[in-house]
């Protein structure tokens, strides 16, 4: 892991921000603060699909049972015919 040098990790989002827009693109501040700001999307994106895991599982779960049961369904008509 990178060391922090401008303690960048202290900062909160919109600190981040203003601290980033103050800088000249294509610096080492500018691209550890680009950095830093791809390292924490990264970390939200990890912490919602975590969440969203069960969520889907059930999805998919409920999605089996509704084609199941439209199978047995056209089973049960057809047969009785």
């Amino acid at each position: 892991m990178a060391i922090d040098h401008y303690k960048l990790k202290d900062k909160s989002d919109a600190e981040l921000h203003d601290w980033l827009y103050e800088q000249i693109p294509g610096t080492a501040e500018y691209n550890s603060g680009v950095l830093e700001s791809m390292q924490r999307a990264a970390t939200m994106e990890e912490i919602f699909e975590k969440k969203n895991a069960p969520r889907r599982r059930r999805e998919l779960i409920a999605g089996c049972l509704a084609i199941l049961s439209i199978m047995l369904i056209i089973i049960a008509i057809v047969s009785s015919s």
